[in-house]
């Protein structure tokens, strides 16, 4: 093992994940860096996660295997990687994506020969389900500068996907910000981190990213849409609550950031808010529309429910829906 390299820890936090779950840890045994640990965290799987995990852990020494007794849900179990890991870098993995050769190679070397730099990312290839063709994203913009002002001013204008939350990171930084389980937790982890120093872009494929449907936009708040009948009685709580909820959390998270001066927080928050409404003041006009009709898309839910008990009111309630969604 090539010792005078940092050690690398990747957590793969899973749940379910027996599908794609070989192929993902092949990719990640099979890094060009030598010198890396991978530490699985089975979120008290029903599958044969645990089974195949066990397997892999018996094969190769580089992977720990983790289970919690029960399911912590989503965002703990991503944490709970992170806090069971040595190395001084340290990425995310997922079980049903997978990593490219020379990724963590490339990321690592990104971060050596930048001490400022608390995270190396590079380009992220996405698959759509049962397609063969991948088609990327670069999400390449200029965060060097020493102002953490205009960092978060660039991330905001610049990022396009939060795929980029699985580079990576130099693990002190992570033991520094908040972690989230609203809307946008990867958004405003990656935020945090511009308080912290710089991000490295890699032009590179770092790792396949699966899509379950082609994504028609690059834009890590959602699709936007348009304010119709049929949008405001059905949508649920993402289009209500993201940019609102990133807004909001990510003023208080920032400021709440430890390891960084009151100057540098209270300048970080102001960049974000004026950046953030200059770039998505059309989603959060909407969104407050959506919030106002919020009593009326629950009443409609609560009656669609009800109606569905019957033949004949579902009947009539599927007709009615019909015109309204028609008309609109």
């Amino acid at each position: 093992m090539a010792t005078s390299e940092p050690l690398v820890s990747i957590g793969v936090p899973v749940y379910n994940g027996e599908r794609f779950l070989r192929q993902a840890l092949d990719s990640l045994l099979n890094q060009s860096y030598a010198n890396l640990e991978i530490v699985v965290c089975d979120n008290a799987s029903t599958d044969n996660t645990g089974s195949i995990c066990s397997e892999y852990a018996r094969r190769d020494s580089r992977i720990r295997y983790h289970r919690n007794p029960i399911n912590i849900g989503q965002t703990p179990n991503f944490r709970r990687a992170l806090e069971l890991s040595s190395g001084e870098y340290f990425m995310w993995a997922c079980a049903d994506d997978t990593r490219i050769p020379d990724a963590v190679q490339t990321c690592s070397g990104a971060l050596q020969r930048n001490p400022d730099a608390v995270l190396a990312y590079g380009v992220i290839l996405f698959k759509v389900k049962e397609q063969e063709e991948l088609f990327e994203i670069s999400n390449a913009w200029d965060t060097h500068s020493v102002s953490a002002a205009e960092r978060i001013r660039a991330f905001t204008k610049g990022i396009t996907s939060q795929c980029i939350s699985y580079g990576l990171y130099r693990k002190t930084a992570l033991l520094n910000v908040v972690y989230s389980k609203a809307y946008g937790q990867e958004y405003l982890l990656l935020l945090q981190l511009c308080l912290h120093g710089r991000f490295e872009y890699v032009n590179s494929p770092m790792m396949v990213y699966q899509l379950r449907k082609f994504v028609t936009h690059h834009n890590p708040m959602y699709e936007d849409a348009p304010i119709t009948l049929k949008n405001l009685l059905t949508d649920g709580g993402l289009r209500r609550w993201k940019c609102w909820t990133v807004l909001l959390m990510g003023s208080y998270y920032l400021f709440r950031t430890r390891g960084v001066t009151l100057r540098e927080r209270a300048s970080g928050v102001i960049a974000h808010v004026t950046t953030f409404i200059t770039v998505h003041y059309k989603r959060l006009a909407k969104e407050i529309v959506f919030q106002l009709f919020t009593p009326i898309s629950w009443a409609s839910c609560l009656g669609w429910d009800f109606a569905r008990r019957w033949n004949s009111s579902y009947s009539l309630a599927r007709k009615l829906r019909a015109v309204i969604f028609r008309a609109s």
